[in-house]
């Protein structure tokens, strides 16, 4: 993972799960499709989804 990404990792870290994922959805949004940093945020979504617990993805 790049320095900027890992850097954005830990500071999404303080957000509520919820708001982190939101967040996440809204940077994958405005990168063009098939770029690098795109995918490396989808992956982190997905990281990030995984690790959500499951009574927090209710309204998600």
């Amino acid at each position: 993972m790049s320095t900027e990404l890992s850097h954005l990792a830990v500071r999404i870290k303080r957000l509520s799960p919820r708001h982190r994922l939101a967040h996440l959805r809204a940077l994958i949004r405005r990168e063009p499709a098939g770029s690098n940093r795109r995918l490396t945020l989808v992956a982190l979504l997905h990281d990030q989804w995984a690790t959500t617990p499951a009574n927090d993805n209710r309204s998600l």
